[in-house]
């Protein structure tokens, strides 16, 4: 059997089992992988959002500070109201006192809208890390799981990525490109044995000439309707 083709064979039987390996995992690698990403993009959230939150506490306070010594002054200015003996000085009083009712109506508007904003912030931190709690539980066992079958065949995978890399090695790069390119759009399948007559790819029926070939296993012959690379297995009629 030409060498480069028996390679090409070993390189797709260790391919095939390495797809084996893949789906007896299924989807909990992309799974685990995908909530671990979830659940770091929630965290991150709620550290974002509750560093707002110490800022507005922050700014509320201030506000708080201000009301306290508005209506501090308002009070005097309102006791000083008795004590006036001039028209002039009444009016510069009530100037005044208006002027720390409004100063006193804006903080507390500006104190409000920044208790409202702490309160969603505060809400939705509560959603995220009710939502993390939820997707922990289901990430934790889709990880006990993902290592049990990783444990199963940790070792087995080792070996033949071990190997599919020596036989890699012994490959001419234009055969190998071929492999790895068809084996790329056809999930891993880059060569197949032929079925009778007929490609084991796309089952179309060959030459008589080009099975009498392929069944010498002397040399790497590609499909003419799919061009995946074909060798010939044995297996009779």
């Amino acid at each position: 059997m030409n060498q480069t083709l028996e390679r090409l064979i070993k390189l797709q039987e260790i391919d095939a089992r390495l797809l084996e390996i893949r789906e007896h995992m299924g989807d909990l690698p992309g799974t685990v992988e995908s909530q671990e990403s979830e659940i770091s993009t929630l965290q991150s959230d709620n550290t974002e959002k509750q560093e707002r939150i110490t800022l507005l506490e922050k700014d509320i306070r201030h506000h708080e500070a201000e009301i306290d010594d508005f209506s501090t002054k308002l009070g005097k200015y309102k006791e000083q109201l008795f004590l006036v003996t001039s028209n002039k000085e009444y009016e510069a009083l009530n100037q005044e006192i208006d002027h720390m009712k409004a100063a006193i109506s804006e903080s507390e508007s500006v104190q409000l809208a920044f208790e409202e904003e702490k309160t969603g912030l505060e809400e939705t931190i509560k959603l995220n890390s009710g939502k993390i709690e939820t997707i922990m539980e289901s990430l934790t066992g889709n990880k006990a799981e993902l290592e049990e079958a990783l444990a199963e065949t940790v070792q087995e995978q080792e070996e033949l990525e071990k190997s599919k890399n020596s036989l890699e090695d012994g490959i001419e790069s234009n055969y190998l490109n071929a492999y790895q390119r068809i084996a790329s759009t056809r999930d891993g399948v880059g060569m197949e044995s032929i079925i009778g007559q007929a490609c084991g790819g796309c089952f179309s029926q060959l030459p008589p000439q080009t099975v009498i070939e392929i069944k010498q296993n002397n040399q790497i012959i590609t499909c003419p309707g799919c061009g995946i690379l074909l060798f010939w297995d044995g297996a009779e009629d």
